[in-house]
């Protein structure tokens, strides 16, 4: 009878060497680096937000208004997004953490960021009896569409983030009008921001096309029953990939010529010669 052990994955272990429960859209090295992407976000959105506090005040004092360097809304809004975007690097960039978490992260942060800027853009900006108001395409249509570019999630993913995102700005109109400064009807509500909700139809057809990307990079790295996983090291003949067979679940390090070492028929043969030595070398040890 066989044994159970040598013909079904381990625990918690998919027969692709995937986490159970996960599917992921790019190998384990390309989404670190798809992790630090979000730490350079992160680090980017804090840097332009201070730069747009500081910013608005300068134009105020330019402008003659009085109390320019008084703090407002804004300055809240903006000190709270910078605080949290400091701590996502931060926590981003800290060792050992897991990458398909940080880039979970990454879509509430976008998230976040939306909240403060349909607040800000609405918040003591508009003054009662305003007329009706043309569409119009915000800041946070652009943020989501830079989260697609950038970051490689699932689509339901990427379309649930989003849809919220692009609702912080009729949330921030609805803010105003609870406020009494703001009256519009239910159309004004959808015809200002309706130009973000196509640009969310942009962006998944963005994060679906990183999504194929990811797969291609996935199937390219298949090595018959073994899945290529992140690059170990290289010599000066090979590179050696950390490698999962796609059955058995077992870890393993395949190593591989380099093609730039393969030159005319005869160094070839005499290289597949010196790496087959090698291998049967490599296979008596005990």
């Amino acid at each position: 009878m066989p044994n159970p052990d040598l013909i079904q994955p381990q625990p918690g272990v998919t027969p692709t060497g995937e986490t159970s429960g996960r599917r992921r859209t790019l190998p384990p090295d390309l989404l670190r680096e798809a992790s630090h992407r979000v730490a350079l976000m992160a680090l980017l959105g804090a840097s332009l937000w201070i730069i747009a506090v500081v910013a608005d005040h300068l134009a105020m004092r330019a402008l003659g208004v009085r109390d320019w360097i008084r703090p407002d809304v804004d300055d809240v809004i903006g000190l709270a997004v910078v605080i949290l975007s400091l701590g996502l690097y931060l926590f981003a960039r800290t060792k050992g953490r897991d990458p398909e978490f940080i880039l979970n992260l990454g879509l509430g942060y976008m998230v976040l960021t939306a909240v403060g800027i349909g607040v800000l853009i609405h918040w003591n900006h508009i003054p009662a009896n305003t007329p009706e108001i043309q569409p119009m395409i915000s800041w946070i249509g652009a943020v989501v569409l830079m989260f697609a570019a950038i970051l490689p999630s699932t689509p339901w993913k990427m379309g649930i983030a989003g849809f919220i995102a692009v609702s912080m700005n009729p949330v921030g109109m609805l803010i105003q009008r609870g406020r009494g400064n703001w009256d519009f009807g239910a159309g004004t509500l959808l015809l200002m921001h309706y130009p973000d909700y196509i640009l969310l139809g942009v962006a998944l057809v963005i994060n679906r096309v990183v999504s194929r990307l990811g797969q291609q990079v996935i199937k390219a790295r298949e090595m018959g029953s073994y899945q290529l996983n992140e690059l170990l090291g290289q010599g000066g003949m090979g590179e050696v990939y950390k490698a999962t067979h796609r059955m058995l679940a077992r870890s393993a390090a395949i190593k591989l010529i380099r093609p730039d070492k393969i030159g005319d028929l005869g160094s070839h043969e005499l290289l597949v010669k010196r790496f087959r030595r090698e291998a049967e070398a490599a296979a008596n040890l005990r």
